[in-house]
């Protein structure tokens, strides 16, 4: 009867738990400028679909050139993000928690522009293309708010990186 009981509790402890964590879940999307338009019943969704990864200080989300699948939210830590050449590299800018990052991917196996590495350690809620792409067929217009803000993002680090280079074209 106590063995039971015990199996009981912890199931109702899991249970609690992932309720906790899709409540959690919510309250982050709704900080994020790509999902704040999305209306709760939606979201409440669309949160459930997210898994936590952790990183460690210094390694790498996702490299350069990698095809990773994943859109990334933090919830925890500060991610840089750069841009690799032969000779140099270039910080372009720092995430901290609420960020959204790497949405492109969401949309097509596409190779990563940029590097993103953890510059402390770092949590995210993680979604892959896949799960992504099904809750967008049932909610079309989280897809182009989606889409708007990464594309907004892109142009945004290909102008600082623009500008980067013609500052070191004065100089060199």
């Amino acid at each position: 009867m106590s063995f039971t009981r015990d199996i009981q509790s912890e199931k109702l402890l899991e249970e609690f738990k992932s309720q906790c964590h899709i409540d959690q879940n919510v309250r982050i999307l709704r900080e994020v400028e790509a999902f704040a338009v999305v209306p709760i019943n939606k979201l409440r969704v669309l949160a459930t679909l997210f898994s936590r990864k952790k990183f460690v200080r210094n390694s790498f989300l996702f490299r350069q050139h990698d095809r990773d699948p994943h859109g990334y939210i933090i919830i925890e830590g500060i991610v840089q993000i750069y841009r690799h050449y032969t000779d140099k590299s270039y910080m372009l800018q720092e995430l901290t928690p609420h960020d959204f990052f790497g949405g492109l991917a969401l949309f097509a196996d596409i190779k990563r522009l940029f590097s993103a590495k953890a510059a402390t350690d770092v949590t995210c809620l993680v979604i892959d293309r896949e799960t992504f792409h099904r809750f967008t067929l049932n909610f079309p217009e989280v897809a182009t708010r989606v889409l708007e803000t990464m594309i907004k993002r892109v142009v945004a680090l290909e102008d600082k990186l623009l500008d980067m280079q013609i500052v070191e074209c004065r100089y060199e």
